[in-house]
Formats: C-alpha cells, structure tokens, sequence
C-alpha cells in the first residue's frame, strides 16, 4: 500500500467511464433528432461528448437548424433519456472490481456535465449508486468542461494538489479540462481513438489497461 502514497487520489467522469451510458445517450439523442427532422452526420457524434445540457442543445440549433425553443427541446430530451436508462443503463465494463480494488487506497471523486437534478434521478431511478466522497455537477461551477474549474473545485474539495490526482476521462472535453488541471490524466477510449487524445494522455483500452498505467506510475 505505500506504493500508492505519490497518488492520493482518483477522480473520474460519468458517462462512459463509470456508467455504459454513451450508447444509450445515442438511442435517445438519435430519437430526438429524428423527431425534429435532423440527420447528423456521423463525425459529428464525438463532439457532443463531455458537454452540458445548455450546451448540447444550443448546438442542436445553431448546428442543424432546429427552431424549437431550449427549454421544449431539454424537456424532451431528458424524457427520452429517461426512458432509455431506466432499464438499460448500466456500470461501464471493470468499473465496479476497480473501484473496489482502490477505493481503500485513494479518495474517490465524480466530476460531470450532467445536472444535479438529473444525476440525483439516475442515482434513484436505476441499479446506479453514489459510491463518491465528493461529486462536482455542472450546476457548480460558472465554466463547465472543457474549462479545468470543474477539476480545481474537486481538487479543492478532496484536499489534494494535482501532481496527487489521477483522472480518467473519455471525451475531448474532458481531457481538455483534466489535462488543463495538472493533474495525470487517462483517456478511457470508450468512443474515442488515440488520435482523438492530447500527447500528455495515457490511453487505456479497458480498466483493466488502466490499472496497468497506475501500476507503472506508481515509485
């Protein structure tokens, strides 16, 4: 256990790192457009990743064209999402046997872009828990990813500098933010490939490719 004493602790994001929920994201977002007539095209999908609701949205209109007004058009996706996660959404692969492999070694903490309110119904409404020491939403921060103030509060919030914190993240967002932080951050290539990542980025396939970056950071 002294061997993990340079690190003290691990932060990681939602979606697509601690839960399955990217494909779900698609079902729903793919229905969405539909409904609005939108055809997307496929390049496109990375983009939304590691974004807020405000921001996903204002993209739909600015980028596709649609008229509807922000409030209709978070209302109904949110009813879309839930819809689909209630019954699909799951743990992302090797999440839980990490987590309680290292949860005894490092603090553990959740920083995301999706909104309390609605981080609060998955926690209640699925198989999902909180199992984290501290959560930063995008309702507390004034600049949400990819501006590193998400990963400064929850540094702040877990007493710990950013030479002591690893990350792991799945989005270009994301990682723009982690990497920004100064803290070590790890690309969990979800939906991303090793082009897509910063060169400072460790890329991992799997947890399972994670836990061997950690082994090797480890003095």
């Amino acid at each position: 256990m002294d061997n993990y004493r340079r690190f003290r602790a691990i932060i990681f994001d939602f979606d697509g790192v601690v839960v399955d929920s990217e494909p779900l994201y698609q079902i729903a977002e793919r229905q969405l457009f539909k409904e609005y007539g939108v055809e997307v095209p496929p390049e496109d999908w990375k983009y939304f990743k590691g974004t807020t609701e405000e921001v996903f949205y204002s993209m739909v209109q600015e980028r596709y064209g649609v008229q509807a007004a922000l409030p209709e058009l978070r209302a109904r996706g949110r009813e879309l999402l839930k819809q689909v996660f209630a019954n699909q959404l799951n743990y992302y692969p090797g999440f839980w046997e990490f987590y309680e492999k290292y949860h005894p070694l490092f603090k553990m903490g959740l920083v995301t872009s999706t909104p309390a309110e609605f981080l609060n119904w998955i926690f209640q409404h699925t198989d999902i828990r909180n199992h984290f020491e501290e959560i930063v939403t995008a309702d507390d921060v004034a600049h949400p990813k990819p501006h590193p103030e998400p990963y400064y509060l929850m540094l702040q919030r877990l007493q710990v500098n950013p030479e002591e914190a690893i990350i792991i993240e799945d989005s270009i967002n994301g990682l723009t933010a982690a990497v920004a932080s100064g803290a070590v951050t790890i690309a969990l290539l979800s939906s991303l490939s090793a082009s897509d990542i910063p060169p400072s980025v460790y890329p991992a396939n799997s947890y399972h490719e994670i836990e061997t970056i950690i082994k090797h950071l480890m003095p």
